[in-house]
């Protein structure tokens, strides 16, 4: 989203101290990045400031969460709002002194970025450690979410999820304190992004109410499905959804929605042939308008674009993972996906704002959108996912090596307990926890997978799937989850070389997993299953 400086905006004045704080840190400490020094290996390129480095990124990960767990303070009064934590209510935090103040941020509430970017952190870190809480935590704040944040069944968009409100709001209602938007306006990508979201908790819940929720908004999304071009997309970026005034008509991030609707095709569930047809509208717009054209426009949820010539990085880079994922959906993704790194490079890479670096230390460092270019650890992170994995898929080392550098860069936006610093090289902007907490963390788990050299040696662990994992349990030598798709790839890092991999029971042909040595009695492990069910690995 947008990051609002903390000048402009009146409301927000007394954080400029903060930022100050922040500018002068920066500056008095050339060789250093927020609060660490920096560590470069013998070619002066940059590696992470956590040590060893084996166990850099694993540790990164465990901090954020950790911070989750035990240093977020509750909301301001008066009840009920005083009861949940801050990220239930506000888009951004406060800190001084190394702690987030008990004034929160009083910007917006990004609901349509932070629920689903909070579910995939979550779902991914509990594969990859089996802690529960974590899922815990974003099943609450999604299920506050259907309770306080839909529409009726009354509205031009019926049974829809509001995707931003009024910071501090309990009800859910849209954003129109800054007067940029009304009430009850929404931007449609995201809300598809929440559907998604619903869906997934059902099946990893089985709860009926996320199923019920998701399938509105399946409903609604088929039923306002039209044939997109270059001026109007399949869905209007941004409408109104108690008169169905369409308020912006172009957008592109929207692989959300059409997972959603691709779930419940695969599922048999709802009204298959309304999704599928919407499936294909969105299909053909994206590879034929911004696949070509570059023109990626999605603004988040704070933003009022208007325009079919935006470009945004994060609905780019939503395409070009999941394409990494299913190939099928883009017959020419071999050349498409290096030609969406390069678009990436040379729109939010090359560009910077006045007196800030493209790179530091060999590491690229990724802006957000037209309108805002500051450097941004989850943009980065981004960027460093999609180049893992076309280095895995391509073999080409170029790659690797951007992703390496600019995932050590984002290690340095937390402090030692996992306070997080949203852009270590700009001199006013916000940290959201959306994109800290969430966007962010996310894309570790895509490059683990794509080089798991890179996750702790001598350790257990899954270490991404694009499907729904449950029942997740890790001993010495043996690792077992249940697997929800019927079709699936997982990839693993063990301490010990399988001698059985048991799908239900039955042993899995050598056709259906690969194993890799990495040195010193670790393994990567690769399982491709065309069944769903219990898999144990031994």
């Amino acid at each position: 989203m947008y990051k609002i400086t903390f000048f402009v905006i009146n409301c927000l004045i007394a954080t400029t101290l903060y930022a100050q704080h922040q500018s002068n840190r920066y500056s008095e400490r050339p060789d250093s990045i927020a609060t660490h020094k920096v560590v470069l290996d013998n070619e002066s390129k940059l590696l992470s400031w956590i040590q060893p480095q084996s166990r850099a990124y694993d540790t990164f990960l465990r901090q954020r969460w950790n911070f989750i767990k035990t240093s977020v303070p509750f909301s301001p009064g008066p009840p009920p709002r005083s009861q949940y934590p801050q990220y239930y209510f506000y888009c951004a935090y406060k800190v001084a002194d190394g702690k987030i103040l008990q004034e929160p941020d009083a910007w917006m509430n990004d609901v349509g970025e932070k629920i689903p970017n909070w579910f995939e952190s979550a779902r991914l870190y509990y594969t990859y450690t089996g802690d529960t809480v974590v899922m815990n935590i974003v099943e609450k704040l999604a299920e506050y979410a259907i309770d306080h944040g839909m529409t009726p069944a009354t509205f031009a968009w019926p049974n829809f999820p509001y995707t931003t409100t009024n910071a501090g709001d309990v009800e859910f209602k849209g954003f129109d304190a800054a007067k940029r938007f009304v009430l009850h306006e929404v931007q449609v990508d995201h809300a598809g992004d929440i559907g998604l979201t619903f869906y997934r908790l059902y099946v990893y819940t089985g709860k009926e109410k996320y199923k019920k929720a998701a399938i509105g908004i399946a409903n609604t999304l088929a039923d306002k499905a039209t044939t997109g071009n270059a001026e109007r997309s399949v869905w209007p970026y941004r409408v109104v959804m108690n008169t169905g005034e369409v308020t912006a008509p172009y957008g592109a991030n929207w692989i959300g929605a059409y997972s959603l609707l691709e779930h419940l095709v695969k599922a048999k569930t709802g009204n298959v042939a309304a999704y599928q047809s919407a499936m294909d509208k969105v299909r053909e717009f994206m590879l034929r308008f911004p696949m070509q054209t570059g023109y990626w426009a999605d603004g988040h949820t704070d933003t009022d674009v208007r325009s079919n010539t935006y470009k945004s990085n994060m609905g780019k880079s939503n395409t070009a993972l999941y394409i990494l994922d299913n190939p099928s959906f883009d017959p020419d993704w071999i050349k498409d996906i290096p030609r969406m790194i390069l678009w990436t490079e040379t729109n939010f890479v090359t560009r910077c704002n006045e007196g800030e670096p493209a790179t530091q230390w060999g590491a690229n460092l990724v802006g957000e959108q037209d309108d805002f270019l500051p450097k941004m650890d989850y943009q980065t992170a981004r960027y460093a996912a999609e180049c893992a994995k076309w280095y895995a898929i391509s073999g080409d080392a170029d790659y690797k090596e951007k992703a390496y550098r600019s995932l050590n860069w984002v290690t340095y936006a937390s402090d030692s307990i996992g306070l997080a610093f949203e852009s270590p090289v700009s001199k006013s902007v916000s940290s959201w926890w959306s994109d800290c907490y969430g966007e962010g963390p996310r894309m570790f788990y895509h490059a683990l997978a794509a080089v798991p050299e890179w996750a702790p040696p001598h350790e257990n662990h899954i270490l991404y799937s694009q499907g729904i994992l449950k029942n997740v349990g890790y001993e010495a030598s043996k690792i077992r989850y249940t697997a929800t798709d019927k079709k699936g790839t997982e990839y693993l890092r063990l301490s010990f070389k399988p001698k059985r991999i048991l799908l239900n029971g039955k042993q899995l042909a050598p056709s259906g997993y690969s194993v890799k040595s990495l040195g010193s009695g670790d393994y990567a492990v690769t399982i491709r299953r065309e069944k769903s069910g219990q898999i144990i690995v031994e």
